[in-house]
């Protein structure tokens, strides 16, 4: 998985469409096809729902314990902050 691709889709996702249904799942099928992984109608769905629900608390810090259960490292995280705070 490229890790900076995924990042620049979620960065070019402007703030005011965080909770829009249209352009969440365009965001998600657009990095399943970077990473390699078409999703279905159901996954979309399920990914969108919890994407909106981290855009409402509008916290980074509410990503990190699913990040974590998913097996991603503390390093890896502050990587991706690095990423994400770089233009």
């Amino acid at each position: 998985m490229d890790i900076n691709a995924i990042i620049k889709i979620v960065k070019d996702i402007p703030r005011d469409k965080w909770t829009d249904e249209r352009t969440v799942k365009a965001a998600i099928r657009k990095a399943g096809r970077t990473s390699g992984k078409n999703f279905t109608e159901a996954e979309l769905n399920k990914y969108a729902q919890q994407f909106k629900q981290l855009a409402k608390s509008r916290s980074p810090l509410s990503l990190i314990p699913l990040l974590l259960k998913n097996g991603i490292s503390m390093d890896q995280i502050n990587e991706i902050q690095k990423k994400m705070r770089s233009k």
